[in-house]
């Protein structure tokens, strides 16, 4: 399992020396007045990128929404792109656990936890904000947050087929080959999201669930038929 996205040093969050503790006001420390500012932007940034996207966004707009000034938001972020970045890692970690957590967690056969883990994504798609960031505003950013993109993809690949790998008998999934089948799969599933968002969600959320599973348990009854690699 790859490790968690890493946010790169233009969305990392500021680092306050140990020895510039400062003073506590109301049982807060200044690191943790700062980190607790830092989340209130990304939480502003999830909402305001999430209705009006990036280029409809302003340092100042993005101020309003958290409640704080453009001095607290350069104490955190550089740039609006920095705080895109932050936004995007913060949804695909909430993703990620949900779907750590339905691997831990469902039982049954193949068609089962892919629906599962199917619901989790569609559950998360369903809200507008996510949807608008994950699914568009990532895209042709920038090389950086291309690449952020890219290793959220990947990591959402490798959580997909994690019911296949262990549905197969040893060796029958190489990683080569499951990387593979992850983007292919991970590709289905952010094609139907995006038919569904742009079509209003008018489709029930069973049917893109169920549109997703089907692809899932072909793959995997396709690699079952498969001869072993010599």
């Amino acid at each position: 399992m790859p490790e968690l996205l890493k946010a790169p040093p233009a969305a990392a969050a500021a680092t306050v020396p140990a020895s510039a503790g400062g003073r506590s006001y109301g049982g807060q420390s200044l690191q943790d007045r700062v980190a607790s500012r830092r989340e209130r932007f990304i939480a502003a940034g999830i909402e305001v990128f999430g209705t009006q996207g990036l280029r409809g966004a302003t340092v100042r707009g993005v101020c309003t929404a958290a409640g704080l000034t453009d001095r607290y938001f350069y104490e955190s972020f550089d740039s609006l792109e920095a705080l895109l970045q932050a936004a995007y890692l913060k949804l695909m970690d909430r993703l990620r656990h949900r779907l750590l957590q339905v691997d831990a967690t469902a039982h049954g056969s193949l068609a089962q936890r892919a629906t599962a883990g199917y619901e989790a994504w569609f559950d998360e798609v369903a809200d507008p904000r996510f949807a608008r960031i994950v699914l568009a505003e990532v895209l042709g950013v920038s090389p950086a947050v291309d690449a952020l993109y890219d290793a959220g993809m990947r990591d959402f690949a490798e959580l997909t087929t994690a019911p296949m790998a262990a549905a197969l008998p040893p060796g029958r999934l190489p990683p080569e080959q499951r990387a593979l089948i992850g983007r292919a799969l991970v590709g289905a599933a952010i094609q139907v999201a995006k038919m569904w968002v742009t079509g209003g969600y008018r489709e029930p959320r069973a049917a893109v669930v169920h549109s997703c599973v089907l692809v899932a348990v072909g793959t995997l009854r396709a690699l079952a038929d498969e001869p072993p690699a010599a």
